[in-house]
């Protein structure tokens, strides 16, 4: 029953803290890059928006980070074929 509450009660009704979540995500995991899995691409911006906020490796800025995806890239979206390669075998 409190799983059931739970999930068609606060996660339907209660606001979600994205950017707290990336954060977090960042500091615990510290991965390598970020990948969005989709669908589409809709979440990167939000993604890149919160890795800035979050001071992710020093990135304090839309320019940090900008410079940063050159070099790396530290956040790939699986929505955009080019990206997907990336980390993808095959064709």
């Amino acid at each position: 029953h409190a799983l059931w509450d739970y999930t068609l009660g606060h996660q339907v009704t209660e606001t979600y803290d994205f950017t707290h979540a990336i954060t977090i995500a960042a500091r615990e995991f510290a991965p390598d890059l970020f990948i969005v899995t989709g669908p589409g691409t809709t979440l990167g911006g939000a993604v890149a928006q919160s890795m800035i906020l979050s001071d992710w490796r020093g990135m304090g800025s839309k320019t940090d980070f900008q410079t940063w995806q050159k070099e790396g890239p530290v956040l790939i979206s699986m929505g955009m074929e080019d990206q997907r390669k990336a980390v993808t075998k095959g064709d």
